[in-house]
């Protein structure tokens, strides 16, 4: 097997779907958007269910009585280790079989282990249902790329990635405004019953309604493809990390998914211990603001840097690298404020720029990949951005917002005299205004504390620009590595 030359420059019909392929009924219009919508919808109900446990954060912590170094691990590393760890023998396995039936057997899990997460008695159990949690969703993002992948050619990419994007802002409306309601009625663990069972609804769906397709389908070598082997892991990580662009892509990817996870994960307990504002309407209100934010941004960063892509590829890395470098002056207004209306302004504008760039990467990851490897490769960049990233990202900023309240904090040891935040001689008291106002703190500073780092990331997204159209995949090549 011939391997593909690091060196060749994408060929004008890469972009176009082959001929020969224009008549197969799964890349007729009506199949394709159903496709997608079906896909949106496990997109939407994958982040609810991480949403949720964002809006619940607060009330958790104090039923719990866990420190911001806890909820940090549970929605950072306790979420990310199997979930970033199991993605590479998931997509593995998507390369070999239908990715249909295993897509809806990780959505059944994921919603099982959400529904588990409710009966957590204690950090430990809460962090079992988590990691559950992960297991289940591993498995999404790599089926996902590869099934668009084989009905979509890689000029529309990106604008068909934005829109299944779109189930993160939605899903974290969802997951916001139904965990925030749930749980001011109920309880915090009933948010977690009702979030669990509408996955169940969408596994169904895509188990009798859509088909496996071909692999290599819109590129025109479906059949190559199936007389390919399918490449080892090893293969596949040679192949990728001779490409100067994947290398840069995938640092840069890791980066910036430290800080935005980390904002992610404790923008509504920011929000929470910072401004006089309930459960309920907080979660509603920055469920809003972070659906409308993040849509924007995903669908500009989709539909324009494509267009922009048509007059030079590089585009799609040079307008997220942009993007990265705005967005930090204004989160800083959103997090030094003090008036909850202006902050959330800020919150707005800062989540538009920085969501543009995540339908353009996961676009151009595909388009450095062949065929055989697209889910493999999709899961090679969750495992760095999970575990790197997601996990790392609100895992430190817990640890630093504890150690700033800690220091901003008069009354002695932090963690002593205020478990889970609060005052340990009652709510109301002046030792629990204390606390709240060094736990606010905290945050605050912790969050400001990591902006910088977007310029980091958008430094390794110029490097991956320069030799972008150098190494994206040719269908004229064979796409399985010696």
């Amino acid at each position: 097997m011939t391997a593909v030359s690091p060196s060749a420059e994408m060929a004008a019909p890469a972009a176009e779907r082959p001929a020969a392929a224009e008549d197969h009924p799964l890349l007729r219009d009506g199949y394709k958007r159903w496709l997608v919508f079906v896909l949106l919808l496990v997109s939407i109900f994958n982040f609810a269910d991480r949403a949720i446990l964002a809006v619940l954060a607060q009330p958790i912590k104090e039923d719990l009585h866990l420190t911001d170094t806890d909820l940090g691990i549970l929605q950072g590393l306790g979420f990310a280790i199997l979930y970033s760890v199991l993605g590479i023998p998931l997509g593995m396995l998507a390369e070999r079989m239908r990715r249909t039936r295993l897509l809806t057997a990780c959505i059944a899990v994921w919603s099982a282990m959400t529904v588990a997460c409710g009966f957590a008695t204690s950090f430990t159990t809460m962090l079992l249902g988590r990691i559950g949690v992960g297991v289940g969703e591993a498995g999404a993002q790599p089926i996902t790329n590869s099934l668009v992948s084989d009905h979509y050619p890689p000029s529309r990419r990106a604008s068909v990635f934005s829109l299944i994007l779109l189930g993160s802002p939605l899903g974290f409306l969802l997951g916001q405004s139904a965990g925030g309601i749930v749980a001011s009625h109920w309880g915090w663990r009933e948010a977690f019953y009702v979030m669990g069972v509408p996955g169940i609804i969408v596994a169904l769906l895509i188990l009798f309604t859509l088909r496996e397709p071909p692999r290599g389908l819109v590129d025109g070598t479906a059949k190559a493809a199936v007389a390919t082997p399918v490449p080892s892991l090893r293969e596949v990580l040679r192949y990728l990390f001779a490409k100067r662009a994947f290398r840069h892509l995938l640092a840069g990817f890791v980066i910036v998914s430290f800080t935005m996870n980390a904002i992610a994960n404790f923008v509504l307990p920011f929000y929470l211990r910072g401004f006089d504002v309930p459960l309920a309407t907080i979660g509603v209100l920055f469920g809003v603001v972070s659906f409308f934010s993040n849509g924007i941004g995903m669908l500009l960063g989709g539909f324009g840097f494509d267009a922009l892509g048509k007059r030079d590829i590089r585009w799609t890395l040079w307008g997220p690298a942009l993007g990265m470098v705005i967005c930090i002056p204004i989160y800083f207004g959103a997090f030094i404020s003090h008036e909850l209306y202006l902050s959330l302004a800020f919150i707005f504008f800062g989540n538009m720029a920085l969501a543009t760039f995540m339908a353009p990467t996961w676009a151009s990851m595909q388009n450095l990949a062949g065929p055989r490897m697209r889910a493999t490769t999709s899961a090679v960049g969750a495992l760095a951005i999970g575990v790197l990233g997601a996990g790392l990202g609100p895992t430190v900023v817990g640890f630093l917002s504890d150690r700033f309240a800690s220091s901003s904090f008069t009354g002695g040891n932090f963690l002593a005299s205020c478990p889970g935040g609060r005052g340990s001689d009652g709510i109301g008291t002046a030792l629990d205004g204390a606390c709240l106002s060094a736990s606010a703190d905290g945050l605050r500073f912790a969050l400001i504390s990591v902006l910088g780092v977007f310029v980091w990331a958008a430094f390794h997204y110029l490097l991956a620009a320069r030799s972008l159209r150098r190494d994206l995949y040719d269908p004229k090549e064979e796409e399985t590595p010696a």
